[in-house]
């Protein structure tokens, strides 16, 4: 389906503080936590659907979108050029548009998958996920954002397509070596935002291909 890497282009500008708590989700239990308000009412605008309070409600949300039908590896952000963001499995180099899709992948594929992604300031991020049960990260202070633009055009009654989805959601899904890489990145985008440890992190993964 989205595997034209021009459907998920979005181009964004890409750019040590204390936390801001209200952007930091470091619940083990992520598709459960209240996400930022703001991140809650622009996925709703996305949606056309009322605010999305958590990474679970949205999840779900995408999958009704879908007839509740798991994605497919073809679904996946594919890229026809490099970018940064890719996963290695099987002696195969698959280059994505979102790193998260490399942990998705392997979730389809459930084999292991090498990841290498880089933070919007080049810092290098390496994980290995296997499946929906583990992702180690280095260095494991690796964290990784979840965020949404506000749509630029209305909901249609059928709803967001997915390239729709991906092209208000994607660029804004990166990894950074610490959560105040994030802290200064997330000052600089025109996007409603939260981050969230990525060591783990496989939890949205595994509801997306369930």
């Amino acid at each position: 389906m989205v595997d034209d890497a021009r459907s998920c282009d979005s181009t964004i500008d890409e750019p040590e503080t204390e936390p801001t708590t209200d952007r930091w989700i470091a619940d083990a239990k992520v598709l459960d936590a209240a996400l930022p308000s703001d991140v809650q009412e622009t996925l709703g605008q996305l949606l056309g659907t009322e605010p999305v309070e958590t990474l679970g409600d949205w999840v779900a949300e995408v999958r009704r979108h879908t007839g509740d039908e798991s994605i497919a590896i073809d679904d996946l952000c594919h890229a026809s050029i490099e970018t940064g963001h890719l996963g290695e499995m099987d002696g195969k180099t698959y280059h994505f548009r979102c790193f998260y899709d490399a942990v998705i992948l392997s979730a389809l594929a459930e084999t292991p998958v090498d990841i290498r992604t880089e933070s919007p300031d080049g810092a290098v991020i390496e994980a290995r996920a296997v499946g929906t049960t583990e992702l180690t990260v280095i260095p494991e202070t690796a964290v990784f954002s979840f965020g949404v633009r506000d749509p630029t055009e209305p909901v249609s009654n059928e709803g967001p397509s997915p390239v729709d989805v991906y092209a208000a959601v994607c660029p804004y899904v990166r990894a950074f070596p610490r959560l105040e890489a994030y802290e200064r990145w997330v000052r600089t985008v025109p996007a409603a935002t939260v981050a969230l440890p990525l060591a783990g992190a496989t939890n949205v993964a595994a509801k997306l291909v369930e």
